[in-house]
């Protein structure tokens, strides 16, 4: 007969009143086993379907309505489908990763813009050179001889204003979700202390309207004892597309603490180092390779023909200044090509790295969301799948 047989219960006696009891419970084994059985049957569909928070994640305008999921299974443009395979491949990522929050990743990295960050000692002239590259200084940013950045600045491009971000402002505070993931993890790892000098800024320029640029605090030794001080350079030279170490003859020594951030990095791939206020006569490449040796598990030597270098912005300098600007400025778009694969590689081996330790009542739905990642959303020497019911939640 039917499973619903076991919550047919009958009266099995009468009160004084001739009229019938309640019955007694004497299903509750059977229904035990029905519910323990639904749980399991549910546990081995649930792998199938896509989590729906993952369906309704927005992607870069507005999240996707049923009637535009059904009409993906029936639209047949590539751009359309890739643009909302990117839209859900951050979020499935993280579903997989959940538990190993210093590898997830916020909402807009997969298929957002590129991210660069501008770091090294005080004084050094990061927030003058990103001044020469968007030309002109962005709305916060402070003039002085002294250290002039006492916050690590988000600077997001291509808005239709130059004004620190509002908070009503979602469409350009989004570019800068990535300030607020890393001040998750370091409050996870300072006891709750995050770092409370990060600031978001829009900017009116048009050229870098696919980039955010970050303008970060001088290292400083003195500081670097302080948790979230050093775990935010960390986490963010970690997180970002790109890292500029600017340096100069004048505030030359790199930090050895600062230099262990880069030293699992490759130079050209991960970051690249500008000789910032070069000049001919005082130039001095064996001072630079020795702090570039800090920061290089390898042999490398720097030549002064291939290093990146901007001259003092001064009367006599300036044509060479105005060329040094132009060059870096086709170098920073250059890397737009390879952020996205770098992007995709990260996190396959990350996936790879934690697939055996992933454990929990969801774990069975996790791994195969994480091996459906690893063998076709994350090759990239293979195609991907068109899989059209993905839309509709199914992952087959």
């Amino acid at each position: 007969g039917s499973v619903f047989r076991f919550f047919i219960v009958v009266p099995v006696s009468k009160n004084s009143a001739n009229q019938w009891n309640a019955p007694p419970w004497k299903n509750t084994p059977h229904v035990g086993l029905v519910l323990g059985y639904s749980i399991l049957l549910w546990l081995h569909i649930v792998p199938f379907f896509t989590p729906m928070h993952c369906l309704s994640a927005e992607n870069s305008n507005n999240s996707l309505s049923m009637f535009g999921k059904l009409s993906l299974l029936f639209n047949s443009n590539r751009d359309f489908h890739s643009s909302h395979s990117s839209s859900l491949l951050c979020c499935r990522y993280n579903y997989a990763m959940s538990g190993f929050q210093t590898h997830e990743v916020q909402r807009n990295y997969c298929s957002g813009r590129v991210r660069i960050a501008f770091a090294g000692s005080w004084s050094t002239g990061k927030t003058y050179l990103l001044g020469g590259l968007l030309g002109h200084t962005y709305s916060t940013a402070q003039s002085a001889p002294a250290p002039t950045t006492d916050k690590f600045v988000c600077i997001a491009a291509g808005a239709p204003y130059s004004d620190p971000i509002r908070s009503d402002d979602y469409e350009q505070r989004r570019h800068c979700e990535i300030m607020e993931h890393v001040n998750d993890v370091v409050r996870s790892k300072c006891g709750g202390n995050g770092m409370p000098n990060v600031l978001d800024v829009a900017d009116v320029n048009q050229e870098f309207s696919d980039f955010v640029f970050f303008d970060m605090i001088g290292w400083q030794t003195e500081y670097s004892a302080e948790c979230n001080y050093r775990t935010f350079f960390h986490q963010l030279i970690d997180k970002v597309d790109f890292t500029y170490v600017v340096w100069d003859v004048n505030h030359g020594k790199i930090d050895d603490q600062f230099a262990e951030f880069f030293q699992n990095k490759a130079r050209g791939v991960n970051y690249e180092l500008i000789y910032n206020r070069f000049t001919k006569d005082t130039s001095n490449m064996a001072f630079l390779n020795q702090q570039y040796a800090k920061m290089s598990t390898g042999q490398e030597i720097l030549s002064q023909m291939y290093t990146t270098k901007v001259h003092e912005n001064n009367t006599q300098h300036v044509l060479q200044f105005q060329d040094d600007i132009l060059h870096l400025i086709s170098k920073i778009k250059s890397v737009n090509q390879t952020v996205h694969d770098n992007r995709k590689k990260t996190m396959k081996e990350n996936l790879k790295l934690h697939r055996d330790k992933i454990t929990g009542m969801n774990s069975l739905r996790r791994l195969k969301i994480c091996d459906r990642l690893i063998e076709d959303d994350l090759n990239l020497h293979v195609k991907p799948k068109t899989h059209h019911l993905k839309w509709l939640g199914l992952e087959l």
